[in-house]
């Protein structure tokens, strides 16, 4: 069996970057660490929508500090709870999926991952699905967990609260969600779990059942969430998903439409720059810098990561020429809306940007879709067009001028 390195460097780096809690302390996992302990980790992604995106790499990044620290690392597909749906943060019922759903969203999160995560060679990182252990449970097999749990316990996640404050259903199934992902813990014998804040409530019931089940201790590590300027998580369920795989001339306009205040969270959390350089760009913009220097330098960095230094300097010298410039076709076709105000979706198809409402909402939802060089930020928005009119993009080649 392979050592792992117990560098106190390297252990407190990595239990203080993009780190937000340790369970049951920071402590007590270092201690595990110096001492050498070989720790089976894992981090379960339900695979609710095609893509990855920059909000997932925060625990990738963990992950793989783990992976060449010689430690044994899972990445599991929720191929079952996927199926059920993950209410954590949800103020009403998340669609469930089918299994044919499922398979088709898990396509591109290997070669997403990839791109962080080590799959094939020493140490590789290991794929597993829990529907196979999960779609086997009978009802004798889960009433005995869901005695560990009280309806109580449920009830104080601010979702539900608020759902019964709102007078919005809650499903049964939602109540078993995160007792199906902690019996992931129990399955797998882990040592620890990583995730999101907003998964906090999961995992420790993961921590529960481990305990009570294996008679283990299992650390959870709890990374920040990933906001814009606004506080709103970068993500796709809040409309506003940057992936990973995006071309790279769209993932570099994404990174430079978002907030000043996202800028130095994404350095940290979703790059590997040395937070020497980071604090020095910080104190920059203290002193008077301009922003757009930070965020454009931000934006090369990602592009550089997912797609290598070519398309980084390909995607800025792209953004510097038709945004900076403003270089734009001009040959564009000028569109009337016949009203100051329309929807989004419409907007696109009025404007031949997209053949039909699933079409535009797909294009929306990947960030592809463009007022003025800004992203739109969800398939509800209600786009203001002024008299003098406005430019609505698609991608990095469809333009159109779109006057009321």
């Amino acid at each position: 069996m392979a050592n792992t390195i117990t560098d106190p460097k390297q252990i407190d780096a990595l239990l203080s970057r993009a780190v937000d809690t340790v369970y049951p302390t920071k402590e007590k996992m270092r201690e595990a660490l110096l001492a050498g302990a070989k720790l089976r980790i894992y981090t379960g992604i339900d695979p609710t929508s095609p893509d990855l995106h920059i909000g997932h790499t925060l625990w990738m990044w963990k992950l793989k500090e783990f992976q060449d620290m010689g430690h044994e690392v899972i990445l599991l597909m929720g191929s079952f709870t996927a199926m059920i749906g993950d209410p954590t943060d949800k103020l009403a019922t998340r669609k469930q999926l089918t299994k044919k759903e499922v398979i088709a969203n898990t396509k591109n999160y290997q070669k997403a991952a990839s791109k962080i995560l080590r799959f094939t060679g020493k140490n590789a990182v290991k794929v597993m699905w829990n529907d196979k252990w999960l779609a086997k449970m009978k009802l004798g097999d889960l009433l005995p967990l869901m005695a560990h749990f009280t309806v109580q316990q449920m009830m104080e996640r601010d979702m539900f609260d608020k759902r019964m404050t709102e007078g919005k259903p809650i499903g049964l199934h939602e109540f078993l969600y995160p007792l199906m992902q902690g019996y992931d813990s129990v399955a797998m014998d882990v040592d620890l779990e990583i995730g999101a804040t907003d998964q906090t409530f999961n995992m420790l019931a993961g921590r529960t059942l481990q305990r009570v089940i294996n008679n283990k201790e299992k650390f959870v590590l709890t990374t920040p969430l990933l906001t814009d300027a606004n506080g709103k998580k970068i993500g796709k369920s809040e409309g506003n998903v940057i992936g990973i795989l995006d071309e790279p001339s769209d993932l570099f306009g994404k990174i430079m439409a978002l907030g000043d205040d996202a800028i130095f969270p994404c350095f940290e959390y979703a790059t590997r720059v040395d937070m020497g350089r980071i604090n020095t760009m910080k104190q920059v913009m203290k002193d008077g810098g301009n922003p757009r220097d930070a965020k454009m330098a931000l934006a090369e960095e990602l592009v550089r990561l997912y797609h290598g230094e070519k398309a980084a300097k390909e995607a800025r010298a792209h953004f510097e020429s038709v945004f900076q410039k403003h270089q734009m076709p001009e040959d564009m076709p000028l569109v009337h809306a016949g009203a100051a105000k329309m929807n989004i979706l419409d907007l696109l198809i009025l404007a031949k940007l997209a053949e039909s409402k699933s079409d535009a909402r797909r294009v929306v939802e990947q960030g592809g879709a463009k007022i003025d060089s800004v992203a739109v930020g969800g398939i509800e928005a209600m786009i203001d067009i002024p008299k003098e009119g406005l430019i609505l993009q698609r991608g990095k080649r469809q333009f159109a001028r779109v006057k009321p």
